[in-house]
């Protein structure tokens, strides 16, 4: 079987392509913006994952409670108190715009500004919308970051979490 020249440097071309693509994802996932709207999906989606992003101070109290899990906890009664199952307190945020205000070396502030709306169904959603029901919830505010361990953390204080 004859190898074509042209073959072998088209996959080439593409190997290295999806190389570099694969590094300049990587490095966009470790900046401080990402990790603030990473943070975001997973704290207006009631994820537990959002623990993974902030640092030690901002997980933590000096009594040592997780403030994570107390956060998540409150929900559950707040879903509980009106009636609802904790997935309906669930917000999707989308369009969401960083801007870096400052930034060194050891930290950052970065400002968001999202827009959240109900996680449902996106068939009800597309109905929402035609007729008019989804309620938009615009959220803006300034969180800090701190670098530990070489990584950006979301540093105490960021949206509503308990201190």
């Amino acid at each position: 079987m004859k190898k074509s020249p042209k073959l072998t440097s088209l996959i080439a071309t593409l190997l290295i392509g999806l190389i570099f693509h694969a590094s300049s994802a990587w490095a966009e996932g470790s900046s401080p913006a990402q990790v603030v709207k990473n943070f975001t999906k997973a704290y207006y989606m009631l994820e537990p994952s959002m623990a993974d992003f902030l640092s030690k101070d901002a997980r933590t109290n000096e009594n040592d409670v997780d403030m994570v899990e107390l956060y998540l906890r409150l929900q559950d009664n707040d879903a509980y108190n009106r009636g609802y199952k904790t997935s309906y307190l669930q917000m999707k945020p989308i369009l969401m715009k960083t801007k870096v205000l400052t930034m060194d070396d050891s930290s950052a502030q970065i400002q968001i500004d999202t827009i959240n709306i109900r996680s449902i169904n996106p068939l009800f959603r597309i109905v929402g919308y035609i007729f008019c029901l989804l309620e938009e919830h615009e959220v803006q505010d300034t969180i800090s970051l701190v670098k530990e361990e070489g990584i950006w953390k979301i540093g105490p204080g960021a949206f509503d979490l308990p201190i």
